[in-house]
């Protein structure tokens, strides 16, 4: 069983990503809060896989929670959701310190890859590189590499800040990964990988 907690306003955010969660394959319990001391004190009663937090989250310091969170918990990883856009977020470093994050552009789609990616043990998801013989072989080295980190899980914003590009080239090496691909979405990119039998990046 896998434990999430949310801590995150307004309530229709909170309800949207739960309703989402209850469509992941593993079994998940979900908790919601309202307060930071909310935060601390579920904390301090239950182990949680993941904790979603709001970037904004009302009277704390997000930065020192999260640093409170990992010292209490070293193996809670650490999603931080934001009810602002991507270009804002790419200029606040607050989201290199969390293990993956999420805006409200996030798709469904985006949303449920990053809680799957983040509630497996491992703590990297396994990169590829394509075989000689297989439709991946067309890429670019600068594709594969965004095609490694979307297979992770991570959103544009993340793969931007990691490969330190701006979030429209990081979209434009994925829609170009999709057309040579002729795929449409993420899962489509996995299944494709799949088939083709990549190797396991040395």
């Amino acid at each position: 069983m896998n434990y999430i907690l949310i801590a995150h306003e307004p309530s229709i955010a909170r309800d949207g990503l739960s309703q989402i969660i209850t469509m992941l394959p593993a079994p998940v319990t979900v908790l919601m809060v309202v307060t930071a001391d909310d935060v601390m004190a579920a904390m301090k009663k239950q182990t949680f896989n993941l904790l979603i937090l709001s970037r904004y989250f009302p009277g704390i310091d997000t930065l020192s929670m999260m640093n409170a969170i990992r010292k209490q918990s070293p193996a809670t990883r650490i999603l931080l959701y934001s009810s602002h856009s991507e270009k804002a977020m790419i200029i606040d470093s607050l989201y290199q310190e969390a293990d993956a994050c999420l805006s409200k552009n996030s798709t469904a789609e985006e949303i449920q890859l990053t809680l799957s990616s983040l509630l497996k043990e491992e703590k990297e998801m396994p990169l590829y590189v394509p075989s000689s013989a297989n439709p991946l072989a067309q890429l670019s080295s600068r594709e594969i590499e965004v095609m490694n980190l979307l297979i992770k899980g991570l959103p544009l914003l993340k793969i931007a800040a990691k490969m330190e590009l701006q979030l429209t080239t990081v979209s434009t090496y994925k829609t170009r990964i999709f057309k040579k691909l002729e795929i449409n979405s993420i899962v489509e990119l996995l299944e494709k990988i799949n088939i083709y039998g990549a190797r396991k990046a040395v």
